[in-house]
């Protein structure tokens, strides 16, 4: 018989502990394996909303929750800035692109965002159907957002004031007279319009008895040399008004809160996968006491040393890439799985098709520990007396 037979015999010989340690293996590589996916596919999405967008003025508050408005378009705003206070910056020498927000209404959960054409040209997002809008009240949906409510060119519908479900209506309607291509970015689940249709829609509601409010959310600025990036937040903070966030910082900042919770799960994942190692050492310790018999027996027959040494390494390592290879496809199914599922995963466009070059340092190391968990067994059955071992019986 050969080696690799042998070794299939002896592991069917033990159903129960060959999957048990097998599972446990799955479960820790499946847990790390879905964390990375998460964690890389997370970061590129956050780094293609934020492309070309280097900073965001709004109204004070929390710079965090600023970018998070303004280009994840997920969390509230900090508030609005006159358009007094932000002309300046549209003509501004050091600001190469800015491109006005004026947020405030949805449909159905998805944001209406008032803006100009420069927005989708920031995330090169080309027409499937209609044009661009041009006068109040008309809409060019991103893809998703065309999917979700159901529309297409020439349709109409109402908006709804604040940007979460269940909003109290306007009486205004929009007109839906373009849909852009998929993109991959955060456009493609918005709603856009020009920001006068924001501005009339909230004609009723002014910001103190008399005033018209003309306002805007926010503005993404590009910058046209490094050395602005260094002047330019720091004068906008201290001398005016608005607060200047960095999407670049802020990401960073989210990712280092994100990253104490993520730390806790890439721990208990290998928490199994130490654990599974720790399995294995037992078992293969174990079965080397129930089998001593048989091994002598072997080296009687003449198999070298080596030859046993072999056979328990292999067994070792088959059951480590059996679990490695059950815990990489349970953590891209499940990742996959979510990616379907669940609506927020569907618009970060999370996939288990996607396979990381971590990944591979993942398979080094656990065939790393599944030889290490081997060798004591192994060479201890290397070393063993055959003489006395027969004699023992």
């Amino acid at each position: 018989m050969s080696m690799l037979g042998l070794t299939l015999a002896y592991l069917r010989q033990r159903p129960l502990t060959t999957l048990l340690n097998t599972l446990l293996l799955a479960l820790g590589v499946a847990t790390v394996v879905a964390l990375l996916l998460f964690a890389a596919q997370l970061r590129d999405r956050l780094a293609r909303d934020a492309k070309g967008i280097e900073l965001v003025v709004g109204a004070k508050g929390s710079p965090l929750q600023l970018v998070l408005s303004a280009v994840y378009h997920a969390d509230i705003p900090t508030g609005n800035i006159r358009i007094d206070d932000a002309e300046a910056l549209l003509s501004h020498p050091q600001v190469r692109l800015a491109v006005p927000l004026a947020l405030g209404d949805s449909i159905q959960g998805l944001r209406i965002v008032g803006t100009d054409h420069r927005y989708p040209a920031l995330y090169g997002a080309a027409l499937d159907a209609g044009r661009l809008w041009q006068a109040p009240f008309e809409a060019t949906l991103g893809a998703t957002a065309a999917r979700r409510l159901g529309l297409t060119v020439g349709d109409h519908f109402e908006s709804a004031h604040g940007l979460a479900p269940g909003g109290p209506g306007h009486d205004e309607h929009y007109q839906v007279v373009g849909i852009l291509t998929p993109t991959g970015t955060v456009i493609d689940r918005l709603v856009l319009t020009a920001v006068e249709s924001v501005w009339e829609a909230h004609a009723d509601h002014p910001l103190a008895p008399g005033e018209e409010a003309r306002e805007i959310t926010a503005l993404l600025l590009a910058f046209t040399s490094p050395i602005a990036a260094m002047t330019l937040p720091r004068a906008i903070n201290q001398t005016t008004p608005m607060m200047a966030a960095s999407p670049a910082f802020e990401t960073a900042r989210l990712f280092a809160l994100l990253g104490v919770g993520l730390d806790m799960l890439y721990g208990f994942g290998a928490l199994l996968i130490a654990s599974a190692g720790l399995g294995l050492l037992v078992a293969l310790g174990n079965a080397l006491e129930r089998r001593r018999a048989d091994l002598a027996l072997l080296r009687c027959l003449g198999a070298p040393p080596r030859w046993i040494l072999g056979q328990l390494m292999l067994e070792g390592l088959l059951l480590t890439a059996a679990g490695l290879l059950l815990g990489l496809l349970l953590g891209h199914a499940a990742v996959e799985l979510l990616g379907r599922l669940l609506p927020q995963a569907r618009d970060l466009g999370l996939s288990g098709a996607l396979v990381l070059r971590d990944e591979l340092w993942l398979v080094a190391g656990a065939l790393a520990l599944g030889a290490l968990a081997a060798l004591p067994a192994a060479w201890r059955a290397y070393r063993s007396d055959v003489a006395r071992t027969l004699a023992i019986g």
